[in-house]
């Protein structure tokens, strides 16, 4: 098997054997060998004969020790070129032989998906010289403001691309947010990208609303009603939109800022009817707050006593969940836990939105969220390379079923999790890890989701337990959802009677998480 597997990549690429020149010849000396072997078997296929000849044993065992040799330095070669693109820590061994193992640069869009949050493809320039911009799964896109060369390693390029990526989303989200006031808000919507668009209406909705308190305290008693009224007006227009004549991208930027706008007059409306009149009341404070930071030039969000930075992942038009009162607590718990430098724990049973609530902050957050499925064949090391990966690049990991880890793997992913935390308690740019010094991009965010009680789950160690919060999700109010998606759809006033109630008994006979939240989008339709 080893052989078969190195064969593929030595024999069939050119590319690795001159970038690993002298693997490369020990494994043509074991090629060699072997072929002898497998010609002397097949002119006596006798298997005493083939096994009992003289020096056979050592010869294999001699064979095998140099394959063992062969891939212990290929795995080395890997985990160089995955530190310096962290992202490659994402894709597996064979898929990242695929693109190093080819000098075709367009080889890298089959597994882009998996390196960036939502980039289906990148532009490639005249002659595949040069990469201009991005394209998401849905059909959008946007223009580099510098080309990025496409020269050197495969590494280094997609290392550039990455960072004009950001630099690139934090001018266009910087022109965004600028443009807002000064544009007609149907037009600015079209104009914009849908991740601009539901950032930007953030921030002005958080100055709105901050604006509200002031002339409140300034006199005017009926200033926040006058806002949750302007709200309500906005609302009506963009339902009027999503019934017009719109192009299928900009429909999917109305029906998703449809769902947020309207998670923000419920806000305001809130504050009406409580008389929420001081903008250092918990009611304000614990909202997830969009500022544009003059001084650092940069988007923040605020939640609480945490303060965050904009990942400026690009996120295309991927949706967001409809904001529900869980949604509002989980989004707390779970900020409130990444200001405390700790990682976040939702739990509770299958189609509750665990998963996709977390997935949903790093889309309001605009970072990358990697999902993983964990399993009994997890063992530390891997554990230990995704962490390298998650850490490097500023992204979040969501680790499914996190209890179904043998206790023995959890033992050592603890003393890995606590690592990392301390390092980002301490504010540290680099650290050790698992035996060698990586950088560390203060975003990143380690959250695991379980189902308590399931056969098959082991019990988190109290070590374990101790480095996230707990937090737990109930059976979403799925009538709220649904007419709140069919809002987004441009019904004025969606009420939902025998069509929750066939959604909800389908549901019963549910296993699995499609068959919640997720599938309450595709219903709908």
């Amino acid at each position: 098997r080893k052989w078969m597997y190195l064969e593929s990549i030595f024999i069939g690429s050119d590319d690795i054997r001159n970038q690993l020149p002298q693997e490369a010849k020990r494994f043509d000396t074991i090629d060699k060998a072997w072929l002898k072997i497998m010609l002397d078997t097949a002119k006596n296929t006798n298997v005493l004969d083939a096994c009992s000849t003289d020096g056979r044993l050592d010869q294999l065992r001699t064979l095998s020790e140099q394959l063992e040799v062969c891939q212990k330095s290929l795995s080395e070669y890997l985990d160089t070129k995955r530190c310096a693109f962290p992202r490659f820590y994402f894709i597996s061994d064979d898929e990242l032989l695929a693109i190093l193992g080819t000098a075709d640069p367009t080889s890298v869009q089959e597994h882009m998906l998996k390196l960036f949050d939502n980039c289906a493809a990148l532009k490639f320039g005249r002659g595949n010289k040069s990469i201009v911009g991005m394209t998401s799964s849905e059909g959008e896109g946007f223009t580099f403001r510098t080309v990025v060369p496409v020269e050197g390693p495969v590494e280094s390029w997609m290392t550039g691309v990455e960072a004009e990526m950001r630099r690139t989303l934090s001018t266009v989200m910087k022109e965004g947010v600028w443009n807002y006031a000064k544009t007609p808000r149907n037009k600015w919507i079209v104009d914009c990208l849908g991740m601009v668009t539901l950032a930007g209406s953030q921030v002005w909705w958080t100055w709105e609303t901050e604006d509200s308190f002031r002339r409140v305290r300034e006199g005017d008693k009926h200033a926040m009603k006058a806002y949750a009224n302007k709200l309500t007006d906005q609302l009506s227009q963009l339902t009027g939109m999503v019934r017009g004549e719109l192009t299928g991208e900009a429909r999917r930027k109305v029906n998703t800022l449809i769902i947020t706008d309207v998670h923000g007059r419920d806000i305001i409306d809130t504050f009406v009817r409580d008389s929420v009149m001081n903008a250092r009341e918990f009611a304000w404070e614990s909202q997830l707050r969009f500022y544009w930071d003059k001084d650092m030039d940069d988007l923040n969000m605020r939640q609480c006593t945490g303060l965050f930075r904009y990942g400026y992942e690009y996120m295309g038009l991927n949706g967001r969940l409809v904001i529900t009162a869980l949604t509002d607590r989980c989004y707390m718990t779970l900020t409130t836990a990444m200001t405390y430098r700790l990682g976040g724990a939702p739990a509770g049973p299958a189609g509750t939105g665990k998963t996709e609530t977390v997935k949903d902050l790093a889309k309001a957050m605009g970072v990358q969220c990697v999902v993983f499925n964990c399993g009994e064949g997890l063992d530390y090391k891997a554990m230990g390379n995704i962490f390298s990966g998650l850490v490097q690049c500023g992204a979040w990991g969501c680790f499914d079923e996190f209890n179904r880890i043998e206790a023995e793997v959890l033992s050592v992913v603890s003393s890995q999790i606590r690592q990392i935390q301390e390092a980002l308690k301490n504010d540290m740019s680099r650290f050790q890890f698992e035996g060698r010094e990586i950088r560390l991009d203060p975003r990143a965010g380690i959250f695991i989701t379980m189902n308590p009680g399931y056969a098959g789950r082991t019990e988190l160690p109290d070590n374990l337990k101790a480095l996230f919060r707990p937090v737990t999700m109930v059976v979403p109010d799925m009538e709220q959802i649904c007419e709140i998606m069919l809002f987004s759809e441009g019904f004025d006033s969606a009420k939902v009677s025998g069509f929750y109630l066939l959604s909800r008994r389908d549901r019963a006979i549910a296993t699995y998480d499609e068959h919640g939240l997720q599938a309450s989008g595709h219903a709908g339709c």
